[in-house]
């Protein structure tokens, strides 16, 4: 198995699992409990304060000056080793050998999430045994905050109807944790891209229609081989990418215009070719082509 290189960007993680260790310390720890091959841990810091771990092997700190969750991870995959990278969000369990499981029948132009669970940090198991394999893109036409993408996006309808399909193509990414080729990072998506949404939101809208869009032939899948668990936040669980709800919805703004607009030149194929072809999709009414074209005449006008 080739080397993996697991990078979590991490920012103001200071919420207390149990006494004394935050809950990016631990996701550390069980990373070091966890993971069965060849590997290396990046934790890069976008901003003090810095915390401290034990003398783990191949374990870098990068402690870097607030920048954002997308340039803060450009800068680790530029110093990783690996073949392979897996970007974690700081708040995350996993299954033991999640790092080789996810090299399995892993092609090039894939970007591959495992299937997710949900956190309960604070006694660090499953919430429950509810698990998340598909995503979809939101429809912007009819969300009442405006022409924009919601975040989120589960799909619970393909999750319960492809339960035979262990790894699949997957419509949007959720973000929290990814794998691919270090190379396809790099030279095909050429990193994650901050202009008009913002350095720190969007990441996965960002991966999602670069990854299906372009000329790569690439795709999103899921391996429900293994799994993570990510950390939900609200109530005492701080969040520690500050943001206003303003700056949120305009980034998801300026991200659904974008897309919806075909205005990225590098594609292949246009948005309509991604909804094709998961449709029918949840959310998205029988009569969104009639939508999109109303809209489309709106911003010519």
């Amino acid at each position: 198995m080739a080397r993996v290189s697991i990078v979590i960007p991490s920012r103001v993680e200071t919420y207390e699992v149990s006494a004394g260790v935050s809950v990016l310390q631990r996701t550390v720890q069980d990373i070091y409990k966890k993971a069965t091959g060849d590997f290396e841990v990046i934790v890069a810091f976008d901003g003090p304060p810095y915390q401290s771990f034990p003398d783990y092997p191949n374990l870098i700190k990068m402690q870097n000056e607030w920048q954002g969750t997308k340039p803060t991870v450009n800068a680790a995959v530029n110093i990783a080793t690996g073949k392979y990278i897996f970007k974690s969000d700081s708040h995350c369990m996993f299954a033991e050998g999640f790092d080789e499981i996810l090299q399995m029948n892993m092609e090039d132009n894939w970007v591959v999430t495992p299937r997710m669970y949900i956190l309960d940090a604070e006694n660090w198991k499953w919430q429950d045994e509810r698990f998340y394999d598909y995503f979809r893109l939101p429809c912007p036409f009819n969300y009442k905050r405006g022409f924009l993408f919601q975040a989120g996006g589960h799909w619970p309808e393909r999750t319960a109807e492809r339960l035979d399909i262990p790894i699949d193509e997957n419509m949007k990414l959720h973000g929290s944790a990814w794998f691919m080729n270090r190379d396809y990072y790099l030279d095909c998506l050429g990193g994650i891209i901050s202009d008009g949404s913002g350095t720190w939101n969007g990441e996965d809208i960002d991966i999602t229609m670069r990854t299906w869009l372009g000329s790569w032939n690439g795709k999103l899948m899921v391996n429900k081989n293994t799994w993570y668990a990510h950390m939900h936040r609200g109530g005492q669980r701080p969040r520690g990418y500050g943001f206003s709800h303003n700056e949120a919805y305009a980034s998801a703004r300026w991200s659904a215009k974008y897309w919806m607009s075909n205005l990225w030149d590098a594609r292949v194929h246009d948005i309509e070719w991604l909804i094709d072809r998961f449709s029918p999709i949840p959310g998205w009414p029988e009569n969104w082509k009639e939508l999109y074209k109303d809209w489309k005449n709106e911003q010519t006008n």
